[in-house]
């Protein structure tokens, strides 16, 4: 019985055993034996495209470049990767399509149908045939995409294997391990920084560490030590190729969203990035709430971190006389300001377009901007006699329940990943104070974690701990 690689590729005639192998491309025009496996093992090691050949002719099965649904809900490219075979004369879905496919090819159509239904951002939707020519002749992002594939299948067959193989979850392992291996060897090349295959590998090593590493941290290193050095020293600009700038755009959402959880600093909140920014929103056609509002996310990051490192340089018996003390709340206040003009414009676009998921996304950052830029200030009793961005309790609840029902509409009624929701959540935990509140959040997380980014769960037991820590202190403060 032939393996399922040596079925790679072929097309079985219905009434005989006779039999048609088409090799790749630059297998065939160097007349080599094809090993099989897309890309196949001598295109790898040459590091030359992959590409299968295009066969005709009257009434034969030919190779077609087309999107179909795949057999768990996904849609499918089929441009040179996961090869689709039609029939001229007949409609549907041709008999052979689910056929001959050996691992890294269905382990493409994981990562494939993994990605269309993770949009981290609007134009996150045509990646997949901008990346296929980086993924056919970069081994580096081969094998990181086949890692991220190989996770998703062991999330929807149960880590099962067929006969003969490694489980997904072994696969997934030593692609990244593999990818990790080659990533390390290339990064002394001198062209590195220019390479869009190294940057989309970063991100997807980064994108298994969520998926795979419940503590998070293996995704801030991959974004700290590989992403964003890499675009720090190749430097900002506004000429930039359509897949540098979706991964640009989708960057500066994690980044955004990491530096405010994580309290660090961020390239994004450097001169030059902001500038870069301005120059390309100055540039586009239409206004955009969410490229904005992640703007304001970064000034607000940067405001953060700056404010409190003048606090803790000021003793704190001189923090109710201090007059840098009264500038940091003069300031904060400008920040409440900036982000209130957002919603402000916000709301009339959303009046004249209607609203979308990513609006919904926007308005959740939003949220918890506000909630974020209070706790700066409302947990210390030198702000009390000072005008600061202080919420009040039943402001901070409205916003709260805010979070709550837009985070519930863009994980059930999207494909926004969750990951994207993890600083409002997080925001909203931190403030939430009934059972209610508390029991949403279990779930909204639950729901992250049963889409595969286990790392919800590091959230979750943040929270856990967080709310039974307050429960302690409070009958405390109570008795006291």
């Amino acid at each position: 019985m032939p393996t399922s690689a040596t079925l790679q590729g072929r097309m079985v005639g219905p009434l005989d055993k006779r039999r048609r192998v088409t090799r790749c491309l630059s297998c065939a025009k160097r007349r080599l034996k094809c090993e099989g496996g897309f890309p196949c093992v001598r295109c790898i090691r040459q590091n030359t495209m992959c590409v299968a050949q295009k066969q005709s002719g009257h009434g034969m099965a030919v190779f077609v470049n087309q999107t179909q649904q795949d057999d768990f809900g996904g849609a499918r490219s089929s441009d040179q990767k996961g090869v689709v075979i039609k029939n001229k004369h007949t409609s549907g879905t041709h008999p052979l399509d689910f056929i001959g496919k050996d691992k890294g090819t269905r382990l493409l159509d994981y990562f494939v149908s993994f990605i269309q239904q993770n949009m981290f951002t609007m134009g996150f939707s045509s990646i997949v045939p901008d990346l296929l020519p980086l993924i056919s002749t970069s081994p580096l992002l081969y094998h990181a995409v086949i890692a991220v594939g190989a996770l998703d299948a062991n999330r929807h067959t149960g880590g099962r294997a067929l006969q003969g193989e490694k489980p997904p979850n072994v696969d997934a392992m030593t692609s990244y391990h593999q990818s990790i291996g080659i990533l390390r060897s290339c990064v002394g090349n001198s062209n590195v920084m220019q390479r869009e295959d190294v940057l989309w590998a970063t991100f997807f090593l980064g994108l298994f560490e969520l998926l795979s590493d419940d503590s998070g941290q293996g995704w801030v290193k991959h974004m700290l030590y590989g992403t964003s050095k890499m675009l720090q020293i190749a430097g900002p600009s506004d000429c930039m190729s359509p897949v540098r700038r979706i991964f640009y755009d989708l960057f500066r959402i994690l980044e955004a969203s990491r530096a405010l959880l994580f309290g660090e600093e961020t390239i994004l909140s450097q001169e030059c990035w902001l500038n870069l920014q301005k120059n390309l929103s100055s540039n586009a056609t239409r206004w955009e709430p969410l490229e904005e509002i992640i703007t304001v996310m970064i000034q607000t990051s940067d405001f953060s971190l700056r404010a409190g490192a003048i606090i803790d340089n000021i003793p704190e018996a001189e923090r109710f006389t201090d007059p840098s003390v009264a500038l940091i709340a003069a300031e904060g206040l400008d920040v409440q300001e900036n982000i209130y003009n957002w919603h402000t414009k916000a709301l009339l676009q959303l009046v004249q377009d209607g609203p979308n998921e990513y609006s919904n996304l926007a308005l959740l950052y939003y949220h918890a901007l506000l909630i974020f830029l209070s706790g700066n200030y409302d947990y210390f009793t030198y702000w009390d006699n000072i005008p600061a961005p202080v919420l009040s309790t039943a402001k901070v609840s409205e916003h709260l329940n805010s979070i709550l029902y837009l985070s519930g509409e863009v994980l059930r009624h999207s494909k926004i990943p969750g990951v994207m929701l993890f600083f409002p959540i997080t925001v909203a935990g931190a403030r939430a104070r009934t059972l209610d509140q508390q029991s949403e959040i279990l779930n909204l997380l639950d729901l992250v974690f049963r889409k595969g980014f286990v790392v919800a769960n590091k959230i979750r037991g943040g929270l856990l701990g967080r709310w039974a820590e307050r429960d302690r202190e409070e009958p405390m403060q109570l008795a006291t």
